[in-house]
């Protein structure tokens, strides 16, 4: 685990300065403000999902798993696999929206499957040995980092986020500390793109996708 933490760690400030890097090259970026915008309120919509979908799997499997000694398969482990992942992925998304040039998601995509898929694979074979016959058939109902189709269907945010859970690790830092580095990011963005910030424009807009956020998830709540 802790070999882990230093390796996305690492990996984690190399793409930090690769964006600083990349915001010389203004022509990659888009130059229409109002796109601009649009690109980060969706950056940060989507931020903000994989936040709580990383908070609400790290919960659910602090409470169920048995300090990883139990297979669990409820809670947002009946969406996909490895919520956990796929809230990472999210996260990464939105930063891509948001900061680096929108057609560069394929490329994270292709680095995120280099970087994690072989972890993923580890972490499946230890499963299968920890309950092999029950495992297997979790496997065949419940994709393995991207929900399907069908399973959106399925979809109840009440079974997927417990709240109480989501709240309960470390996890929840995360809710001040990434939208915290979005706004140094794009304001440093905006300097080098557009040759001026306005960190108060910048705070609205992701205020903006916070509040729409925070009404979808109340409304997927209370839906029946």
């Amino acid at each position: 685990m802790k070999k882990r933490i230093k390796i996305d760690s690492a990996l984690l400030s190399f793409i930090i300065i690769i964006t600083g890097f990349l915001f010389a090259f203004r022509g990659i970026y888009p130059r229409n403000p109002f796109l601009d915008d649009t690109l980060d309120f969706l950056g940060f919509f989507i931020l903000l999902g994989g936040i709580l979908l990383r908070m609400s799997a790290r919960g659910h499997k602090k409470a169920h798993s048995k300090k990883g000694q139990a297979l669990v398969t409820s809670g947002p482990y009946t969406l996909v696999r490895n919520p956990m992942y796929l809230g990472s992925f999210l996260m990464g998304a939105g930063f891509i929206f948001m900061v680096w040039p929108w057609w560069s998601l394929l490329l994270f995509a292709v680095l995120f499957y280099l970087r994690f898929m072989r972890q993923v694979v580890k972490e499946e074979e230890f499963l299968e040995k920890l309950a092999e016959k029950r495992y297997k058939a979790y496997c065949r109902k419940v994709p393995r980092i991207f929900p399907s189709v069908e399973m959106m269907g399925k979809f109840d945010i009440k079974k997927i986020v417990n709240l109480e859970e989501a709240f309960s690790t470390k996890e929840k830092r995360g809710l001040w500390g990434w939208p915290l580095l979005a706004v140094l990011l794009e304001s440093f963005q905006e300097q080098l793109v557009f040759g001026e910030t306005i960190p108060s424009h910048t705070i609205m807009i992701f205020l903006m996708a916070a509040i729409l956020f925070v009404i979808g998830f109340i409304y997927l709540r209370q839906k029946k």
